[in-house]
């Protein structure tokens, strides 16, 4: 995980903005959210201490992204998704796994 750097202060307030922190490209954990409106398997691409930008992409293959309360967001494995990023790091999300021999049985 990495952090960005100072916050710039907000435009409306004047404070400082919440630190925002992301996973590596590629890595970032899956969730589920649910709250009123949404439930949505996805991925968590930033979040603060608050809040969690979740990313997803519908049945129409549109791609969304929506912060919401981390109170309503849940890290999931991958292979308990819904939806599953095409692009993600294989070796990462599965680094336990020991690679099959050619025409083994799974």
């Amino acid at each position: 995980m990495s952090t960005s750097t100072e916050p710039a202060p907000h435009s409306q307030t004047g404070r400082p903005a919440p630190r925002v922190s992301h996973a590596p490209y590629r890595r970032e954990p899956y969730i589920r959210c649910r709250m009123v409106g949404l439930g949505v398997d996805g991925k968590a691409v930033a979040w603060t201490r608050t809040h969690v930008l979740v990313h997803w992409i519908d049945d129409d293959a549109r791609a969304h992204n929506r912060w919401v309360h981390a109170a309503a967001v849940v890290r999931i494995r991958r292979d308990d998704s819904a939806w599953r990023d095409p692009y993600d790091d294989f070796e990462f999300y599965y680094a336990h796994a020991s690679p099959q021999p050619a025409g083994a049985a799974s």
